[in-house]
Formats: structure tokens, C-alpha cells, sequence
């Protein structure tokens, strides 16, 4: 697997290509925030086909490019809601082992920053969009959304061995292990669990 990041400056967010390795293969977008020239000529240079758009939350500046990719390279939409962009997707839910054209990943549900926020687990790489960042958790809207998230990160995304890469939506690329040891958010949520339990 090889995976490709471009950076978008409106709204500095990141988007990932991911293809198999090789050239004249399929490939995935996740976070379809723009298409430039600079992601253009990697889809051409290895003439890949791109295989889907996949989407981890429904928020303006993740998925502002679907409508421009759609028309250069038609594909499927997926995502956890019926519709994004105006676009109809395939409805996504949480399961281990799902298939996506030639990739097999993991589907995890991971709600508080946004109620259809997904995370990607495709190899040793997550993809996890604004649930979590290198340092810290996703910004939410009260204290319970902010609860929610934090445990449904902890309960899913942090049971993956401390290998494994982490690619946010925002931000530098990060390791289980760095977000295990590091991550403030993270780290202050276990304490007040641990508080909760004496």
C-alpha cells in the first residue's frame, strides 16, 4: 500500500490518496477537500483509477471536492449518511474486514465532533479525519459530545497496536503509541474514568 497526502490550504486540510503500490491500480480519496493540479498529476502519473471517495464526516472543508472529482473521475461516495454534497453515497456502517473495492479495512463509528464521524483502518494506517489529531482530540460542542468522543477513541481507535499510523484531517501524521503516551485529552479522560471508579 502507498499513501499519498495533499494538502489543501482552504481550511488546511489534509486529504489522502491511497492507492495499492503500483501503477494502473485503484486507488481511494479520503476527504475529497479539493482537486488541484498537484493531485491530478499523481492520479495520471501512475494512471490510477480512482475506485471511490471516501468520507469521514460530513463538514464544508473535507468534502468541498467531491463535486469537481465527480466530474473528472466518476466514482462512488462513501460515507455514514445517505447524501453529502447533494451527492447520494453508499451508506457506511462500523465492521471489521469491509471491502472497498481491493481494499479491506476496518469501519469504526467514532461520533462527538460530528454525529457521522467515521475513521478508516485500512493496513497499519488509521484515517480519523477530526476525531483525533497529533496531541489532541477534536473540538465538540458541550462536555457530554466531548465525554463521548473521548471514550469512543479510547474504546476503538487506541485498541490498535502502538504501530500503527495515524492520519488526521488536520496536522502532521502521528503513532498510537505518541497519542498513548502524549495526548493531553486522552490521557486526562483515563484519570477522571479512574476517579469515577473510587
Amino acid at each position: 500500500m502507498k499513501i499519498f497526502s495533499h494538502f489543501c490550504p482552504q481550511g488546511q486540510v489534509n486529504t489522502y490518496l491511497v492507492t495499492e503500490g503500483k501503477r494502473k491500480c485503484d486507488a481511494l480519496i479520503i476527504d475529497p477537500a479539493d482537486l488541484d493540479a498537484d493531485l491530478i498529476s499523481i492520479i495520471e502519473k501512475y494512471e490510477l483509477n480512482i475506485a471511490g471517495l471516501l468520507v469521514t464526516h460530513d463538514h464544508e472543508q473535507h468534502v468541498r471536492g467531491i463535486g469537481k472529482i465527480e466530474k473528472v473521475y466518476p466514482c462512488p461516495v462513501y460515507a455514514f449518511k445517505d447524501s453529502v454534497q447533494s451527492f447520494d453515497t453508499v451508506r457506511l456502517k462500523e465492521g471489521k474486514g469491509v471491502r472497498i473495492s481491493d481494499f479491506s479495512m476496518d469501519i469504526l463509528y467514532v461520533p462527538g465532533h460530528s454525529p457521522d464521524s467515521l475513521a478508516f483502518v485500512i493496513g497499519n494506517c488509521i484515517f480519523t479525519g477530526d476525531t483525533l489529531a497529533a496531541g489532541r482530540v477534536s473540538t465538540t460542542t458541550n462536555n457530554l459530545a466531548h465525554a463521548i468522543l473521548t471514550r469512543n477513541i479510547s474504546q476503538k481507535i487506541m485498541t490498535y497496536d502502538d504501530n500503527f499510523l495515524i492520519f488526521p484531517g488536520h496536522g502532521c501524521p502521528t503513532k498510537i503509541r505518541i497519542e498513548r503516551l502524549f495526548n493531553h485529552d486522552l490521557l486526562e479522560s483515563e484519570v477522571q474514568l479512574s476517579e469515577n471508579l473510587f
